[in-house]
């Protein structure tokens, strides 16, 4: 497996996308069986990378305050 496709699956199961690697070893071997072109397994592959970007960004935006107060509804600013 190629560096790329390693760090796809590594990025995917950090963000909690685990029917990735599933996603992707169908995508492999469709190619390899002569099921699929290998234009569109990249085409495919390059949707899955968006959608693990798409995740990226909504964790890596902090929480508003009506967010933080359902999470921890105890929790006193003061």
């Amino acid at each position: 497996m190629t560096g790329y496709l390693q760090e796809l699956r590594a990025r995917a199961l950090t963000y909690g996308m685990t029917d990735v690697p599933e996603r992707l070893d169908s995508i492999v071997e469709a190619v390899i069986y002569g099921f699929a072109l290998p234009i569109y397994a990249r085409e495919e592959i390059d949707l899955i990378w968006e959608e693990i970007e798409h995740e990226q960004e909504i964790w890596s935006e902090p929480p508003t305050e009506e967010e933080l107060q359902l999470r921890h509804p105890f929790f006193d600013e003061e």
